[in-house]
């Protein structure tokens, strides 16, 4: 190990100081007073009533209970079984039993804050703890602390910390595709791995794919890289370990997949076709008459399941037995894979969205903080401001990066032999592979529904990939300077 003079891993005060800053950047931001979270979107109510909470004033005006404030305080009341399926009532649920310890009238969503928080320094303390070690103290030093201030700076801005403080499942797989991603790095870089840090990649893994169905088919990767980890150790206990956490993330995600409820399955496949395949489409009756959707639904093309008044009901039963009960998704993937500009420009629509971590019509504070409806915080806002001043508006600009990255890696899995490199690598392309996926699946399985909030998890992964490069060039570069020296000192 790197040591400091006084024979302590440096890595490990940076870590803690790292996990001290982002805890202390969390509540300065979302805790104290004006309290910070995520107006409801109407997504609330399917979690709160399974995880034992209610809204506490269910009297207010249709704005107010949803885009125009987020709320601090809500109530108990019983636990209700619905038709959400998401290992992120659990963790809910958890923190509401903390907030009845903590106040049995009112669960203040500062515990729900707290609790994401203390996961999200967990995950900031692993990935600094196990940052690269390099030839010298000094030069781990600084390879922990640009590490440790991208982490922070990208991650705890007030963008994704905002989330924290709300119900919606989108800061439940933001930490827990961090955690994932720490802990296989942490596999990755240990002499000897051990066997309740495979366990955390495994719970962690799991709950991104549990998280919502749209994630689950992400599970069947990220068994593959628990498969990949066989070689980290030799020993018959270490394989077994793998083998079953292999299995338990093939299992969980198919699962996940077969426990979609049917109504739900409706909604999205009516968003994907008359809300994706068939908004502002140039050809419409060619699209239905290719889809086999009788031409009297053309007055729906453009709607959305939720809107109101629309020529033809959305739960119309002769609409749901000829449209949404005989088609799939599967006829979505087929249509675009047969008209690939069609599927370009919806690509070019979501890249417009993607730049946005943050939905900015959900207004951030509570009613009694004063504030007009709707206002938003921009405080530590510097990483998503730079994103949606700077990033691509386009498909084809997205295309080029990923390609560079995926050249990258492959240059650098090519070049090192070891197995540890290469898993650590393997775990990046698994990031970058997901971001992909996250941006391609919305669009085949909801439509332009609500792009902005569908593409969070590409966000997640696109930021984690602009912190591997800002890492990768800061360990190059003090490499670069360590060989330098080296040859000075030899010449």
């Amino acid at each position: 190990m790197i040591r400091d003079r006084a024979g302590r891993d440096i890595r490990v005060l940076i870590a803690w100081l790292a996990g001290i800053a982002a805890g202390a950047l969390a509540v300065g931001l979302i805790m104290i007073p004006p309290v910070i979270g995520l107006a409801d979107s109407g997504d609330f109510g399917r979690v709160l009533g399974v995880s034992g909470l209610r809204v506490l004033h269910p009297d207010q005006s249709y704005e107010e209970l949803y885009f125009n404030y987020a709320h601090q305080y809500f109530g108990y009341g019983g636990y209700t079984l619905g038709g959400y399926v998401s290992t992120h009532v659990v963790f809910v649920a958890i923190a509401g039993w903390i907030g009845r310890l903590l106040d049995g009238d009112v669960f203040d969503i500062r515990v729900l804050g707290a609790c994401y928080a203390a996961a999200y320094i967990w995950a900031v303390v692993l990935f600094v703890r196990h940052s690269p070690k390099m030839k010298s103290p000094t030069s781990t030093l600084i390879m922990a602390l640009s590490l440790a201030a991208a982490l922070v700076f990208v991650f705890g801005d007030i963008g994704y910390a905002a989330y924290f403080q709300s119900f919606f499942g989108e800061p439940y797989a933001l930490i827990a595709m961090l955690l994932m991603v720490a802990s296989a790095f942490a596999l990755a870089s240990s002499n000897e791995p051990a066997g309740r840090m495979f366990a955390l990649f495994v719970a962690a893994a799991l709950a991104v794919a549990t998280s919502k169905i749209q994630n689950a088919p992400l599970g069947l990767v990220f068994a593959l890289l628990a498969w990949r980890m066989i070689g980290l150790r030799g020993d018959p206990r270490w394989r077994r370990q793998v083998w079953t956490g292999a299995a338990i993330l093939l299992v969980g995600s198919i699962l996940m997949i077969v426990a979609a409820p049917d109504r739900l399955k409706h909604v999205n496949l009516y968003q994907s076709i008359f809300f994706g395949v068939l908004k502002d489409t140039p050809h419409l009756e060619r699209d239905m008459e290719e889809l086999g959707i009788a031409s009297k639904y053309a007055v729906l093309a453009g709607t959305n399941y939720f809107q109101k008044d629309t020529a033809i009901p959305q739960n119309d039963p002769i609409l749901h037995r000829e449209v949404l009960q005989r088609l799939s998704h599967k006829d979505i993937a087929l249509y675009y894979l047969k008209h690939p500009s069609r599927f370009m420009q919806k690509l070019d629509r979501a890249a417009e969205n993607a730049v946005y971590i943050r939905p900015y019509y959900l207004g951030n504070y509570d009613a009694s903080a004063g504030k007009p409806p709707g206002a938003i915080s921009h405080t530590f806002s510097g990483w998503s401001d730079f994103k949606v001043a700077a990033m691509p508006r386009s498909a084809a600009g997205y295309f080029l990066v990923f390609i560079a990255y995926f050249l990258a890696l492959a240059a650098v899995w090519r070049k090192n032999r070891s197995g540890k490199w290469r898993i650590a690598v393997e775990t990046m392309v698994v990031v970058a592979l997901a971001g992909a996926f996250s941006c391609v699946v919305p669009l085949i399985g909801d439509g332009e529904a609500d792009l902005g909030k569908h593409l969070f998890m590409f966000n997640v992964c696109f930021d984690m990939m602009v912190v591997s490069v800002i890492a990768g060039a800061f360990y190059g570069a003090i490499k670069l300077a360590e060989r330098q020296a080296r040859n000075r000192r030899n010449g």
